[in-house]
């Protein structure tokens, strides 16, 4: 099978001759497709891992940063749609697992639904953000809040010059999470996997699982330990999760672990 063209919001890591499924990560605000780069080892021999990049980083680094979901989500479907007839999963942590929502929905309403919709650290889409919204920050109480959540490497913080460049991408990913809502969705015809840190406070658990209203397909209801960025000490199980086949056929239960 020849491979899909190269797109510049699409990272490969491992190349696959004659992949089984796909599974497209999307990263949470601030980040690019290297945070998933650890992934590729476990996924397996027959799983092709892609990683979307959003304008403002990386190798888009030159490129103006988007501040809505609905304007990365054409160049987003433009990229999946030479991916073929293999089953997609999609994968999404904070602002991803709206990126992903969105990009399942518009699938789906194409007729081409992913195999599974995974969501991690993100309150369900139609429930209202507890936390301020961070438009009206000056850079520092901006800086304040990014060291808050712990995701930003304390060395970049205090690097003015990085910060500087930074923060105009770290705004708009910001601008675009807080934005994203959908206000009274229909169920989606598609498996819903919802992994949730359970000491973390910008989603709690019971925020996560709020995505069971939306799956249409059955859901799956994962608490790991950790705070908002528990992805990453959590990666083998939430791949191992991911890769499972229970997860991606079972659509007559609710499972919570």
């Amino acid at each position: 099978m020849m491979a899909p063209p190269p797109s510049s919001w699409l990272q490969g890591f491992r190349p696959v001759a004659e992949p089984r499924r796909r599974l497209v990560c999307f990263p949470y605000a601030g980040a690019g497709a290297a945070v998933f780069r650890d992934w590729a080892p476990e996924v397996g021999p027959d799983t092709e891992l892609l990683a979307v990049r959003l304008p403002g980083r990386e190798t888009r680094i030159g490129e103006p940063p988007l501040h809505r979901v609905e304007d990365a989500l054409p160049a987003i479907l433009a990229a999946l749609a030479p991916l073929g007839d293999r089953p997609l999963v999609l994968f999404g942590h904070s602002l991803g697992a709206a990126l992903a929502y969105a990009a399942a929905r518009a699938l789906t309403a194409q007729g081409r639904p992913p195999a599974l919709l995974a969501v991690s650290g993100r309150r369900a889409p139609h429930r209202t953000s507890r936390r301020p919204s961070t438009r009206g920050l000056d850079d520092a109480a901006f800086r304040a809040r990014l060291a808050a959540l712990g995701g930003t490497p304390p060395e970049v913080l205090a690097c003015d010059d990085l910060m500087e460049l930074m923060l105009p991408m770290l705004r708009a990913d910001f601008a675009m999470s807080e934005a994203f809502h959908d206000h009274d969705p229909p169920p989606l015809a598609v498996p819903i996997l919802a992994f949730a840190g359970t000491e973390d406070t910008e989603a709690a658990v019971d925020e996560v699982a709020g995505w069971e209203r939306l799956a249409g397909a059955g859901f799956t209801l994962r608490p790991l330990p950790g705070g908002h960025f528990f992805l990453h000490e959590q990666r083998a199980p939430i791949v191992s999760c991911l890769m499972d086949k229970t997860f991606r056929n079972d659509k007559s239960h609710r499972t919570s672990f």
